[in-house]
């Protein structure tokens, strides 16, 4: 049994609320990973800092009344408080993130820290003795596989949703206002709201975004053909099994069709999905939305600059 850590500074820069996060698999003591509250402080993670307008290196802080409590602790003992009646590590903790750069306190956490089996009420590293030669320690030999949970449960002030410029020159006003609210729900634990949004932005903008990608210089001039034939039949499943080799070779980077990803996300129906797989659908419709948008836009942009450059030569 090994431990294993999921990154926790994704889960303050950019995990919904309400949706609980895997930190710890496997916990074994003196680990690496954080139990104690403590142990939260100093934490970096990126955030949006009002201040500056960018994104900047926040640092984690208590307030002064939990760091003088819980900083009180000896160092192997964890604290009774945080361990509830049936023994599970199971807490509430309020949190600062302090920017870096301007020196502000700019966001504010509550989170829930919690275990799904009974915890270890210390934090001595016990070992259990096989032979002469051979001794693991006792959370291993005893196989617990014990998960650590973090769940956001509020932040303030709401995170600062940043639209990527391509994205808002790319789509119109009724598009880009459903992508806000996509995200925005997202951010809110809204799964099952976030997915209508992205699944919306589908429905209406995927043709669009083929015809688009067939005007690249890179794409396959068999890529119109297929758009054509798929408005004279409107059999949409042979334009998205048949058009991956026709597409440029920085969308093929995927291994997969990304607007088949796309699609194939977008084609269930809402009542078979639970707000969890609503989330995680909504994140990877957004990730590879984004993808698909930003190598449309760099290749147009490539495109048109060295089109003014040939342009200037001419003159």
């Amino acid at each position: 049994m090994q431990q294993i850590l999921h990154n926790i500074k994704s889960f303050f820069s950019s995990f919904p609320l309400n949706k609980e996060f895997l930190y710890i698999e496997n916990y074994i003591r003196l680990e690496d990973g954080i139990i104690d509250p403590i142990d939260f402080c100093k934490l970096s993670f990126d955030y949006y800092c009002v201040e500056e307008d960018s994104i900047k290196t926040f640092e984690l802080d208590l307030p002064e009344y939990s760091k003088n409590h819980f900083g009180n602790y000896a160092e192997q003992s964890i604290p009774e408080e945080i361990i509830d009646e049936n023994g599970i590590l199971n807490y509430n903790l309020h949190l600062y993130g302090i920017c870096k750069s301007c020196k502000k306190k700019q966001a504010e956490f509550l989170i829930s820290v919690r275990s799904d089996k009974k915890f270890p009420t210390d934090r001595q590293r016990l070992y259990k003795v096989i032979d002469e030669e051979t001794s693991v320690p006792i959370d291993v030999f005893e196989n617990k596989q014990i998960n650590v949970y973090l769940t956001k449960i509020a932040v303030f002030p709401e995170p600062k949703i940043k639209i990527e410029k391509y994205i808002q020159k790319y789509f119109d006003r009724e598009t880009n206002n459903w992508y806000y609210k996509g995200i925005k729900s997202y951010n809110e634990g809204f799964g099952i709201g976030s997915y209508a949004y992205f699944r919306r932005i589908i429905e209406k903008e995927l043709i669009k975004i083929f015809q688009e990608i067939s005007l690249l210089p890179d794409a396959d001039s068999k890529l119109n053909k297929l758009i054509s034939e798929y408005k004279e039949k409107n059999q949409i499943s042979t334009l998205y099994n048949d058009s991956f080799h026709l597409l440029p070779k920085s969308l093929q980077l995927l291994g997969e069709n990304p607007l088949k990803l796309l699609y194939s996300l977008t084609s269930q129906g809402l009542h078979n999905l639970t707000e969890e797989n609503c989330l995680e659908n909504s994140d990877k419709i957004h990730k590879i939305l984004d993808f698909v948008i930003k190598k449309i836009y760099e290749e147009k942009s490539e495109l048109s600059s060295i089109r003014e450059i040939i342009k200037s030569i001419k003159k």
